[in-house]
Order: structure tokens, then sequence, then C-alpha cells
């Protein structure tokens, strides 16, 4: 009896301790639960045939779907159809090999929303079909993964042609490399550069000029194939990738491509615009081992087929390869020389009477006598300069010291004295050139009306309106106005006459022949009555014997300039001939 009380009691209190453990378990399962429906975090309950089963509120408000209606849902049935057969087959085999995924998945909600879910699934390692064998836990990236996008969208792609830019290109052309180096083959890379893109852009406007790039890259992009990257690299500068060539013939064929790409013209804002465009080549191995100097050697190619006539292309040779580098040892010199101008000096060209042979006034002209090279021929440095922006300096220092000399010599000799200087491309294009002249005027105290600013015909005409607004400016100031190198560019009466000009110069191409062809005769006969009928003083360069000095004197030309009268001088030389010519002051 007492053995069957106490065993009662056992079972009593084993069925209390199981009462307690159900009532634990219960009171965790409502835990469980009431974490699992509040939980902000999207959660999916799925058996082992990847059905769901059970979802939170979490779930239905990212996916649309409410718990009946996606009850035994296949869980991958939720991928985007574009997407799945890409993405699932990897989630299955991990979950099954390794127990657990994470990853991004592109799903698409009841709606049809495409959105992307970073995704944490775990194996609960369970077979019963009505209950969980895998948690699938959900975030909502979708916003964070566009907001990345366009961040590295924007620094990847050209926000205006939307090729890649340069970051992309470099890392292309650089896996480029590296897979012709495996397989064997070969990398082109051409350089391309538009052809007088420039002028369209200041004439017809800068939004113009960017429709314009735009359609220019795709036709670039449509000329080549798909696995060329073509990039856009600076202004109006593209480049493309060609990997894995055989030969050359495949890149000529890339090049021509691309020149025919341009042969139509384009339509634009009622504009019919006409541009073509200059290619360098060069290719790896062969025309360098890095890509510095691959882009450096295109680039000069590039030049090369510039220089050849525009509209063309042309494959990197050692020799460019010399000439590039005797380009870049110049402007190294040149940029060493400008820090103290130590190196350089003024001559002046005198302008003379072509009736009396006495001075009236002089041209001021720039001379670099290196202490490596010697004296370098301003056709070497002057083209380097303009390109590189260090034509401001140098321009700056030439307008100061000649006024600071000529302002010296004319106190000196008590003689009022004019000279002229050349204005580059660069500087006439500088918005600040009036505060400029004016500084030098300031500084040195020269007198405007003795200063004559020099700017070249095909200049003033590459952007009509801005070229009328700066000579208007400078006039303002009292400083007189020449045309250079007349009947180069241009030459037309109906424009010319809207310039606020002083004086005219003719060329010397016309003046060279004017005596032995017919044709020049007439040009410059033309030149001088247009120049007349405008009340403009007029200057033939290039005067080089009596024969030209007596044909121009005859047609009604005033003033000549050339090597008859006398070479470009030092100050010193210059004023030992203004002495000998009996110099009689400015009319």
């Amino acid at each position: 009896m007492t053995e069957d009380i106490a065993s009662l009691k056992n079972e009593i209190a084993s069925l209390k301790g199981k009462l307690v453990a159900q009532r634990r378990e219960v009171a965790r399962y409502r835990m469980m639960s009431s974490v699992f429906q509040s939980a902000t975090q999207p959660i999916a309950l799925v058996n082992a045939n990847y059905q769901i089963i059970s979802i939170n509120p979490a779930f239905s408000t990212l996916t649309g779907y409410d718990a009946n209606e996606i009850q035994y849902f296949p869980i991958n049935g939720l991928i985007a159809h574009h997407k799945r057969d890409e993405l699932w087959p990897a989630v299955q085999i991990s979950l099954e090999q390794e127990g657990h995924w994470e990853g991004l998945l592109w799903n698409e909600s009841k709606f049809g929303h495409i959105y992307r879910v970073e995704t944490h699934i775990q194996n609960l390692h369970n077979d019963d079909l009505d209950t969980a064998s895998f948690v699938f836990f959900f975030r909502d990236v979708t916003s964070e993964k566009e907001t990345e996008e366009k961040l590295d969208r924007r620094s990847n792609y050209d926000l205006i042609t939307d090729l890649p830019n340069w970051n992309l290109f470099l890392n292309r052309f650089i896996n480029s490399l590296y897979t012709s180096g495996q397989s064997g083959t070969q990398t082109s890379l051409l350089f391309i550069g538009l052809d007088g893109f420039k002028v369209i852009n200041d004439t017809l406007g800068h939004t113009i000029g960017d429709k314009l790039l735009q359609e220019v890259a795709l036709r670039f992009s449509n000329a080549l194939e798909h696995n060329v990257t073509v990039a856009r690299f600076s202004g109006d500068q593209f480049t493309a990738v060609l990997p894995n060539i055989k030969d050359d013939e495949e890149t000529r064929q890339a090049a021509e491509a691309i020149l025919a790409s341009l042969d139509r013209p384009f339509e634009i804002e009622n504009e019919e615009i006409h541009i073509s465009c200059s290619i360098g080549i060069c290719t790896w191995p062969g025309d360098g081992d890095d890509v510095e100097t691959l882009l450096r050697n295109a680039d000069s190619a590039m030049h090369q087929a510039k220089e050849k006539g525009r509209n063309t292309y042309h494959f990197f040779t050692p020799d460019l390869d010399a000439t590039a580098q005797a380009k870049r040892a110049i402007e190294r010199d040149l940029r060493h020389a400008i820090k103290t101008f130590d190196e350089f000096h003024i001559v002046y060209q005198p302008i003379v009477d072509l009736e009396t042979g006495q001075m009236k006034s002089a041209e001021a002209l720039i001379r670099w006598h290196s202490a490596e090279r010697g004296l370098v021929s301003p056709d070497q440095f002057i083209p380097l300069a303009e390109r590189n922006h260090l034509i401001l300096p140098i321009g700056e220092w030439v307008l100061e010291t000649a006024c600071r000399e000529i302002k010296s010599w004319s106190e000196q000799s008590q003689t009022p004295f004019r000279v002229s200087i050349n204005l580059s491309s660069r500087q006439f294009k500088e918005d600040n050139l009036p505060e400029v002249i004016k500084g030098v005027l300031d500084r040195t105290g020269f007198n405007p009306n003795q200063l004559s600013l020099e700017i070249t015909e095909t200049l003033m005409m590459e952007n009509l309106d801005e070229a009328l607004k700066m000579l208007h400016e400078l006039k303002a100031m009292g400083v007189r106005l020449s045309i250079d190198d007349f009947g180069t560019g241009y030459s037309s009466l109906n424009y010319l006459k809207r310039f606020p000009l002083d004086t005219l110069k003719i060329d010397r191409m016309f003046v060279r022949d004017v005596t032995t062809n017919p044709e020049d005769a007439a040009v410059v006969a033309a030149i001088l009555t247009m120049a007349h009928s405008m009340g403009l003083e007029v200057v033939g360069e290039g005067i080089e014997t009596k024969d030209h000095n007596d044909f121009l004197f005859a047609k009604g030309c005033q003033l000549g300039q050339g090597y008859y009268f006398s070479r470009p001088l030092r100050i010193d030389e210059f004023n030992l001939f203004a002495e000998r010519s009996e110099y009689e002051g400015i009319s």
C-alpha cells in the first residue's frame, strides 16, 4: 500500500512537471509567435518543399500578399521571373549543402513591382511538411541599391554622353590588356579628337554643343562591335578600346567605321552640322608597356592625324614618339623658363613709311634664348604655349615688357612711339583680357593710344558676337586695333566693317609674289581699295625687295614691314635704326 502511494505521488509529480514544461512551451510559443507577428522585418516560414506555411504582417506589407492567399505558395515564385533561373539554383544548393544562404534577391510583389531584398535563410532541418524547415528573413534594400547605382553611374559614366568616363575606361582598358596577355592577342587603343568642335560650340552655343556630343557618342557606339568600349575621355576627345585584335586590319576597319559614322550631317535644333574627327592608334604589345605610355602615344598619333589634314587616322610610330618627347622636353624647359623670364627678350621690327623710309612704329616679338638649347624658334614654343595655357603669362609679360621699354625709349628720345603686339587666340578668348591690359597700362604708365593690339582675322570670326564685344571693350580703353594676316581668312567687307579697327595688315603670303603672280597682285590691289574705302591704315608685311616696296606704294599702301627695311632688333639696336631713319613722329 505504501509503495502504491509513493508511486502515485511520483506519477503526480511527473505530471505536474510535464504540465509546467507544457505551460513553459506554450508561453515560449506564444512569445515567439508574438515576436514573429510584431517583427518589423518580413519573415516567412517555409516547409521542406520550399512552400510557404506562415508569414508575418511585415511580409504582407512588403509583398502585397495576405496569409491565406500565399499559403503553400512556392517561395521561389516570389523571385522576379527574369531573375529566377539565374538566382534560385544557387540558393537551393547552398541550403542543402551548407544549411544557410545570404545574398540579394530580385523579387516581384503581388502588383508587379520589382524590388530588391537582402535575404538571410536558415535551414531548420525539419522534414515535416506541416511545420517549418526553413526560415526566410528579408530586408527591402531597393532604395539603397538605387542610390548606390546612381552614385556608381555618376562616378563611372559621363553625364552628357552616358558613355564610360575616365574611371570605367581605365578599368576596362587594363582588363583588356590583361586578357590580351593571357590569350596572346592584341589590344588596340584609338584616341579620337573631333575636328573643329570648339568653333561649333562657341558659335552655336553649349546646348547644341552638348547635343552634338551625345549624337556623336551614339554614332561611335553603333559603328563598333559590342565588345568595344567607347568612352568620353574629356571635352571633345573620345577613346575606343578594341580587345582581342589579331592584326592591324581589324583596327583599320574600326577606325574607318568611326570616320564613316560622321559622314552624314547632324540635324540639331534646325541646324545642319558637319563635323569630322582625327584618330590616333596604338597597339599593345608593341607601342608601350603601360597605360600612361599607350595613352600618350595614341594622343601623339591623333595630333599627327590632325596635322595630316584631319578626318583621317594615323598609327603610332617610334619616330612620332621621338618628336613627341622632344616637344614635351621643350614644354618642360618652357615651364621652367617662364618662372623668371630671364631667358626671354623682346625684339622690335620697324614699320616704315613706304615713301620716305622713315620709321612710324614697330611690332614687338618675343625671343627665347634657352641656356640649354640656345635660341629656340617661336614656331617651336609658341604653339606649345598656346596648347598648354602658358601663353597667358607669356603674353602678359610681352605686353608689359614692350610697354616699359618703348615708354623708356620714347622718353629718352622725346618721341612718342607706337608699338604693335600680337594677341594670341588664347588671350583673346579670356574674359579678363581688358582687365589684364588695363593693369599693364596702369603699372607702366604707357599711353593707350601708343599701343596697337593685333588680332588675326580667323580668330575674330570664330565667335563673331563675342569678338565684337571684346574689341569694343578694348577700343573703349583707347588702344588701337589691327587685323593681322588679312586675306588668309574670311576677308569679307560685310564682316570687316563691323569691327572697330584702325589698321589692316596684308599677309606676307600675298606680298611675296606680288610682282610675279597676277592673282596675288589683284588680291593686294582689292584689299587696298577696300581698306581705303573704310579709312583704315594699311601695312604690307613681308617686304623683302625694292620691287615689293615700289608695287605696294604705287597701289596706295602707306606702311611696310619686312627684312627690306630691317630684321627684328633688340631695343639698343632699335634705337640706332630709329636715329638713322630720322623718325618724325606719329601723325
